[in-house]
């Protein structure tokens, strides 16, 4: 379990906003055209586990640690897929998409 406490579910509490690694350029343009700042907010107890991703140039779609009420997930970019599960990452099945294994359980926490 993460370490959040008294975190809802959707709460900005308990992250760190950080800039926008360069391997995710066409998301950093997107938010700028739309004027929004190029930062990612990210819950800080995963913060270390999705650094290391960017490290190895895996696009993130979304995170989440779960604020001990749900299992936590970080998702990426179709193209991650295989190099998540050859990480050892284990698939997060989405019963909104059961078809799409672009969600993964974290290994970290």
């Amino acid at each position: 379990m993460c370490k959040c406490k008294y975190v809802e579910i959707g709460s900005c509490t308990n992250q760190t906003c950080i800039a926008i690694p360069n391997h995710m350029q066409e998301y950093k343009e997107y938010r700028i055209k739309n004027k929004l700042k190029p930062l990612i907010c990210i819950d800080n107890c995963i913060l270390n586990e999705v650094q290391y991703l960017w490290s190895l140039g895996i696009k993130t779609t979304g995170c989440c640690c779960g604020h001990n009420k749900l299992d936590g997930f970080i998702g990426v970019e179709f193209d991650d897929i295989e190099k998540m599960k050859n990480l050892g990452y284990k698939v997060q099945l989405n019963p909104n998409r059961p078809e799409d294994e672009d969600s993964f359980y974290l290994k970290m926490i």
